[in-house]
């Protein structure tokens, strides 16, 4: 969650292009989360094209998956009631991490093979919902906050495939 609110908050003042973020960001649901995190997101408004866009935002989907599944593992450590969930929590995002590894290795070839990879990651989230949802303790909440992160992130790298015809 501080690697995204660092990412957010960064001041964009004095960030050169931004038509590929433009441009990308036509084709993401939430417009307003996509521009405000790709404009904030220094190697985002340095892209000299669609693609290297799309990589960047598929290796912020990477490395954002990555630190939420490490909280997983920790919360596994600290919470002994909670251990088998979060266990679960750290494995699905291990999943997020693969599917994404996989769409960046497509996406130049295929950006439509890369899309459904991307896309396989919402079920992921979705059942992380399902997971921690129900719980009320605030390590099961700061779990969810991260998922509802994830699949912004998601929304966006699945708005970077459909961008380069995926």
């Amino acid at each position: 969650m501080a690697v995204l609110s660092e990412i957010l908050f960064i001041s964009s003042s004095g960030l050169t292009s931004t038509k590929y973020i433009d441009a990308l960001c036509q084709h993401v649901e939430n417009g307003t989360f996509c521009m405000h995190m790709l404009r904030a997101y220094p190697p985002a408004v340095t892209a000299t094209d669609l693609f290297s866009l799309a990589n960047i935002v598929i290796n912020l989907g990477i490395s954002y998956a990555n630190n939420t599944g490490a909280f997983a593992a920790e919360a596994a450590k600290k919470e002994p009631t909670l251990k088998v969930q979060f266990k679960s929590f750290q494995h699905e995002y291990d999943g997020v991490q693969l599917y994404l590894r996989m769409a960046r290795g497509e996406l130049k070839e295929s950006p439509m093979s890369a899309n459904y990879d991307i896309f396989r990651c919402t079920d992921i989230t979705m059942y992380l919902k399902d997971v921690v949802g129900g719980n009320r303790d605030n390590t099961s909440k700061t779990s969810m906050d991260m998922t509802l992160q994830m699949e912004n992130i998601i929304d966006v790298a699945l708005g970077a495939t459909v961008a380069l015809g995926g």
